[in-house]
């Protein structure tokens, strides 16, 4: 996954799962979440704008 932070605001750029993962892209004002998704398994990344950061875990 990759992100741009500018202004405070969050872009997402690419997220390109690997082969059976499904992508779930939730957003609002200043933040994305991304999911990379397999069944019950997956990674998550987060970025936050007005923070400058991002997050990322696997569950």
């Amino acid at each position: 996954m990759s992100f741009v932070i500018e202004n405070g605001a969050c872009r997402l750029v690419s997220a390109a799962p690997n082969a059976g993962y499904e992508t779930k892209v939730s957003q609002a004002d200043g933040w994305i979440r991304v999911d990379l998704i397999q069944g019950a398994h997956g990674s998550s990344a987060f970025c936050i704008g007005h923070e400058n950061r991002t997050d990322a875990w696997e569950f």
